[in-house]
């Protein structure tokens, strides 16, 4: 039985359909079949080392170790790994120990003995698995997502809904009161002002949601017209004179040369959709600006190109589209008609409080990157500037951002339009730029500002249907590539990076300025000192006011590190009402920092408040350290028995 196989043995090995060597201890090959051959890119029956070659780079490292550790121990390795080629194919290799001695005089191997190494070829295998392994990762991310966003609107939509229940249990108080004096009038416009607010909050959330869904599903759908962008822009502006005068915000609205230039007039448009855009963009402009301080100024610009534009304004680097996005872009379809293309370009440039450079990456993400947490004071769900971006993708367009803390922000997005003419019936625009319409608006707006008692600065801001024609160093597209330009356009690479969509970030992180804590005068000595942990501005004021007349002593924090802070340098309190989402740090972590400090402060008893009905949500919570939980929204009685409940808790 000794010597070399006879030929027919290596036919018989040359038609297995998995590679075979024989190996002695120095990992030289006493015989290896054909298959071994293809399936290792070797050339000769006696070059076993060129296996190695044929070993990915990327794991080469590791088979190495792995074989070597084998071969030395005498143990047997199975191992798999990927090919230099490409298309990438993957492998598995075993290697045995020849253990019987037959066998080794067989193969005219030592005492030192040797290894049958085989070779599989696994690509489809491991394609099935890698695929398989994939969509459990997407489903589980999808089900992540969709606890996140109902997280999201549970708490977007059930937080508002506390604030109108003490307002109106305000209400009934006050209606019910024997004395209703020009204190408890006060106290109930206030009240109905801030139901108007909810209620608003809570139109746009739904808003949101409701037009997310749809182009989430491919069921919206855009329905152009002939319009004149100008005025529709102008339309659309229109319905923010109130609160531009409300907050003294100095607004404007112009046209860039570059429109002008171009002679757009007539065009085929969505300027529904486009408009819900920019109401999105004046909306959180205006509510930034609003506490920015002195200078508080806006300005909405338009201008135009012939080619689709990779920035604009200059500083405003456009995101990259990607193909999928490009794919929606429906204004291509018959009834877009057969007019030239152009390229409209809004810029919303406000004087706010700025975002910072981490949040602008992740400003535009799904909802599933949105930190599902309520404002400062009422404001978007995380889901109004990717609602945007997807109306823009679908128009043709796309948008983006520049911003730097301290000097306020510049949203730009531009759209796909063709041209066309005027309709039966429809007013073109004069050669001198203006038309009746025009005229008309100019003179009431004249009668506005010639009103007795009104100031320059308190008259209804002027938005014209037809805007001065204007050089806005933000629309230029020949503008230099300044340093805040080619910064910003680091921003939106990282945005189209997979890498960046780390962290959530809802759009209004990075605006909002921290709020000490601040304690009100104590006013009874037998009363309970409740530390108020809560972001919200609205609700904060509310509660406050409502725990002071309740008979508590109130201090307030706006996050869970000033409510830390608190606790540190103000001593104990009775307990902590503790919100469960808010910034810096939230309540959860909060409450088991707090129950990590020494000394008694570590043990004050805490009744958490969430929107969140989740049973996951509530151990947490618990876990954490909190006494007890109440879900938004909720009474006010039914709150101050809880805290009752949770006083007797912490005497005990």
């Amino acid at each position: 039985m000794g010597g070399h196989p006879d030929v027919s043995a290596q036919q018989l090995a040359d038609m297995m359909p998995i590679g075979l060597a024989v190996l002695d201890h120095q990992d030289g090959s006493v015989f290896v079949n054909k298959r071994f051959l293809e399936l290792t890119t070797c050339t000769s029956e006696r070059a076993f080392e060129c296996w190695c070659q044929s070993i990915h780079p990327e794991d080469f490292d590791r088979v190495a170790a792995a074989y070597r550790e084998a071969s030395q121990s005498y143990h047997a390795l199975r191992i798999e790994y990927r090919t230099r080629l490409q298309p990438c194919l993957w492998r598995v290799c075993l290697l045995t120990p020849l253990e019987d001695e037959d066998e080794r005089q067989r193969w005219n191997l030592g005492p030192e003995g040797g290894f049958v190494c085989t070779i599989t070829d696994i690509t489809q295998e491991k394609t099935a698995e890698l695929t398989q392994r994939r969509i459990a990762h997407e489903a589980e991310d999808r089900k992540q997502q969709q606890e996140r966003f109902i997280d999201m609107i549970s708490h977007e939509v059930r937080n508002p809904l506390s604030a109108i229940l003490h307002c109106t249990e305000d209400i009934l108080e006050a209606v019910h009161s024997p004395d209703t004096g020009e204190e408890m009038r006060t106290q109930i416009a206030e009240a109905a002002d801030t139901i108007s607010l909810c209620v608003a909050h809570q139109k746009k959330i739904i808003d949101d949601v409701l037009t997310y869904s749809k182009l989430d599903a491919a069921m919206l759908t855009l329905s152009p017209r002939r319009v004149q962008p100008r005025r529709n822009v102008a339309t659309a502006l229109a319905m923010f004179r109130p609160e531009l005068r409300k907050h003294d915000i100095q607004f404007s609205y112009e046209l860039d040369h570059s429109y002008a230039n171009l002679d757009i007039d007539w065009v085929m448009a969505d300027m529904d959709r486009m408009s819900q855009v920019l109401i999105n963009l004046l909306s959180n402009a205006i509510k930034f600006t609003a506490s920015s301080g002195d200078d508080k100024r806006i300005r909405v610009s338009i201008g135009a190109s012939t080619q689709r534009p990779s920035s604009y304004p200059p500083n405003v680097v456009f995101f990259d589209s990607g193909e999928e996005a490009l794919k929606l872009d429906a204004t291509s379809q018959p009834e877009w008609g057969a007019g030239e293309y152009a390229f409209l370009m809004v810029a919303v440039k406000d004087t706010g409080i700025g975002i910072s450079d981490e949040a602008q990456k992740r400003l535009f993400e799904r909802f599933n990157q949105a930190t599902p947490r309520t404002q400062t004071i009422y404001g978007g769900s995380g889901l109004g500037l990717n609602v945007s971006r997807k109306l823009c993708h679908l128009h043709g367009g796309e948008i983006g951002v520049s911003s730097k803390e301290g000097e306020g922000s510049t949203f730009g997005f531009f759209f796909t339009v063709r041209r066309t003419a005027a309709g039966p019936g429809e007013e073109p625009t004069k050669s001198n730029g203006t038309t009746e319409i025009d005229r008309m608006c100019s003179q009431i707006q004249a009668m506005g500002n010639e009103m007795s008692g009104v100031t320059e600065r308190h008259a209804r801001p002027r938005i014209p249907e037809n805007p001065t024609v204007t050089h806005v160093p933000e629309i230029s597209r020949h503008a230099s590539r300044d340093s805040r330009r080619l910064h910003t356009v680091k921003i939106a690479s990282g945005v189209s990076s997979p890498a960046s969509r780390a962290s959530p970030v809802s759009e209004d992180e990075g605006h909002e300025a921290p709020e000490e804590p601040r304690s009100e005068p104590r006013s009874h000595p037998r009363e309970r000192r409740i530390l108020l942990v809560e972001d919200n501005v609205i609700n904060k004021r509310i509660l406050s006011r409502k725990l002071q007349t309740s008979g508590f002593q109130v201090s307030e924090a706006s996050n869970g590190q000033e409510a830390v802070d608190a606790i540190q340098q103000q001593g104990r309190f009775d307990r902590v009402l503790m919100d469960q989402v808010m910034p810096v740090m939230d309540g959860t972590t909060a409450s088991r920092t707090i129950r990590q400090l020494d000394g008694p402060m570590a043990q004050v008893p805490i009744l958490g408040v969430t929107a969140n009905v989740r049973t996951a949500q509530k151990d947490e919570m618990l876990a954490a350290g909190m006494n007890d939980i109440i879900y938004k929204p909720y009474k006010m009685p039914d709150l101050i028995e809880r805290i009752k409940q949770l006083q007797q808790t912490g005497e005990e």
